[in-house]
């Protein structure tokens, strides 16, 4: 395989490149920088820091990750894999051969990745799995703290919450937020109704209407993306808003709670209570390296499994999927779930 001639098809043989839509494929695909480096050159150097992630394109190296060591060559099933997935470096790295690479910028890839999970699950998270009957409008509030994920709010920040709320009047017809535009605000449907208006490629999705005490808007606000959908009001009504600022402040720590080594031995120790550690990633990302004990279930799958999932259970996600794991934990308390993110401590944990 010619690094020079390197398709978007080729592109799409490599790990986590498949997980794209074909629209930020092509965007990370512009993006691709090609490196060449003789035989004897020291590629990445174990527990240093890098700004892009490489790939092996042609020639030989050797992977040294301290506890293992093996070489492989471009084109093996291990070469579609990237040399330095996570950060900082898991391995040091050295060619063996002249060899050829490409790479992408980390933080790029790992946006690219937020906006394709978000694109693809825009039609049912946007809603929130709250649909509900037009009875009575008024009790809107009573319905978002009645979800799972506004039901975790402490009072001080409930009470933070309904001051800083501003409430905005909507006209039918109005969009309300609009596909690639930065995110600014998290809204909540006080009075009417809106429809969900997905992008091209995903408009084989069934089209969702968001109702009185519906929300949307927090996706974007999770991941720092931009909007990966547009909201249209079919009728007029009004809106109860939350700016960025005021929302990561009192709310995202609720969207993606954390918890610690430490709070889930405390789980482990608790008689009838029960956690399962949960690796979001890709299987063949899985297979190269996970935490013990860990179970493999790939974001895109959470929704269609949903239904195998022991309610009773705690799912703490591993953090090697970067946003993936931040929307896995989102995803899952959205349906209800009781999941965490491993890592620092939250008060919001165990």
């Amino acid at each position: 395989m010619s690094s020079s001639t390197l398709s978007i098809e080729q592109l799409s043989s490599f790990s986590p490149m498949d997980f794209l839509t074909p629209q930020y494929r092509q965007q990370l695909h512009a993006s691709l920088k090609y490196v060449q480096r003789p035989a004897g050159t020291l590629l990445l150097q174990k527990g240093e820091r890098s700004l892009a992630q490489y790939y092996l394109l042609s020639g030989k190296v050797a992977v040294d990750a301290g506890h293992a060591k093996q070489t492989f060559e471009g084109g093996s099933p291990q070469a579609h894999m990237p040399l330095n997935g996570s950060q900082p470096n898991p391995a040091t790295v050295k060619a063996l051969t002249d060899i050829s690479l490409f790479a992408v910028e980390h933080q790029l890839l790992e946006r690219l990745l937020g906006w394709s999970q978000e694109a693809a699950y825009q039609v049912n998270s946007l809603g929130g799995g709250m649909l509900v009957e037009e009875d009575d409008g008024e009790d809107w509030l009573a319905r978002l703290l009645g979800t799972p994920l506004f039901g975790r709010l402490a009072p001080s920040h409930l009470h933070a919450l309904l001051a800083r709320f501003e409430y905005v009047e909507a006209k039918a017809g109005d969009n309300v937020v609009s596909y690639g535009e930065p995110g600014e605000h998290f809204y909540v449907i006080k009075r009417g109704r809106a429809r969900i208006n997905l992008p091209t490629a995903y408009r084989e999705q069934p089209t969702q209407t968001l109702e009185c005490g519906d929300f949307f808007g927090e996706e974007a606000l999770v991941s720092g993306s931009v909007r990966s959908a547009s909201v249209t009001m079919l009728e007029d009504g009004e809106l109860a808003r939350l700016h960025r600022d005021d929302f990561v402040e009192l709310v995202r720590p609720t969207l993606i709670p954390r918890i610690s080594d430490k709070e889930l031995e405390k789980i482990g120790q608790q008689a009838g209570r029960k956690y399962l550690l949960l690796d979001v990633r890709l299987a063949v990302e899985y297979r190269l390296g996970h935490l013990p004990e860990s179970f493999n279930l790939p974001v895109a799958n959470l929704r269609t499994h949903a239904d195998s999932l022991d309610r009773a259970t705690c799912y703490v996600v591993t953090p090697e999927g970067g946003i993936r794991s931040e929307l896995a934990v989102h995803l899952l308390n959205q349906l209800g779930f009781d999941a965490y993110l491993l890592g620092e401590a939250s008060s919001a944990a165990a």
